[in-house]
């Protein structure tokens, strides 16, 4: 606990001033949870390869300011992660999960949190310097992420990804991993059957985001 102290201390006072976008990136697992059995790893091992592979090339095209949730060999406690996002204020949290999958063409699944359609998109008043419980932090940017999930959908649907890939989406569920995050967040699940695959994600993944770069120029 005392690093991830540190750690948002440092995130906090460190980054660039000129620098505009925070995106969080969690990967899934953690020390005590190595996540689901893959080919020759653990989606642990696989998700963090991904997340600081987002990272670095986020930060390179976009100059984003990428932070992961945690370090490899940390463990999270409930609702660890959503304290850290809302702490530092994040424009957009993304959650990385990766699955076995038993045929050749991978697939990615995209998902945000819906806990009930009708209640979750009523029209509401919620004063955010105010208590809200985890289970409605969602409602505060629901709208922002509605329009954030249609843009990264139509981006995986494009014909260039659909002989490398297919895609399934956007659900919005009442996913676990999203819970109590304030800004807008997503999830995105990955299905593989050779490890190596996962680079055929990574430009895909970054140019979805190019969005929010172009929100801050325009």
């Amino acid at each position: 606990m005392l690093k991830k102290i540190i750690f948002l201390l440092f995130t906090i006072f460190f980054i660039p001033i000129n620098a505009q976008i925070t995106v969080m990136i969690d990967p899934a697992g953690d020390s005590k949870n190595v996540g689901r059995k893959l080919v020759e790893s653990y989606e642990r091992t696989i998700t963090f390869k991904l997340a600081e592979k987002l990272k670095q090339k986020l930060h390179e095209r976009y100059s984003y300011n990428c932070v992961l949730t945690k370090y490899y060999g940390e463990e999270v406690i409930e609702l660890q992660n959503a304290s850290f996002a809302n702490r530092l204020n994040v424009d957009l949290y993304l959650s990385l999960n990766v699955f076995r999958h038993e045929f050749a063409k991978p697939k990615l699944f995209l998902y945000n949190l819906i806990r009930n359609r009708l209640v979750d998109f009523a029209v509401r008043s919620i004063d955010q310097f105010k208590f809200v419980s985890v289970y409605q932090s969602h409602y505060l940017n629901i709208n922002k992420t509605k329009v954030y999930v249609e843009s990264i959908k139509n981006y995986f649907r494009r014909k260039e990804y659909a002989n490398k890939f297919d895609f399934y989406g956007a659900f919005g569920i009442p996913i676990k991993s999203l819970i109590g995050i304030t800004a807008p967040a997503i999830a995105i699940e990955i299905g593989l059957c050779n490890e190596d695959q996962l680079d055929f994600f990574v430009e895909p993944i970054v140019e979805s985001l190019n969005f929010l770069y172009q929100e801050v120029i325009s």
